[in-house]
């Protein structure tokens, strides 16, 4: 199960070390990516973070069914 804590550890031990400097990290609105230790710990390295729309059903390919 995730939950924000999970997921920081996460970003934090997996995905941050792995990005290339600047990336632009996309995350939709599930409410563990929120955390704002999170938000603040990609900004801290240089990254940003793009938030899709609330909902997107252009962006979701079983929308278009």
């Amino acid at each position: 199960k995730i939950n924000s804590n999970v997921f920081h550890f996460w970003v934090e031990q997996f995905l941050i070390p792995e990005l290339p400097q600047n990336s632009v990290i996309v995350m939709d609105n599930a409410a563990f990516h929120k955390r704002s230790d999170i938000q603040e710990l990609l900004e801290h390295y240089g990254h940003q973070i793009l938030w899709l729309p609330a909902y997107s059903p252009d962006l979701n390919s079983i929308e278009k069914t």
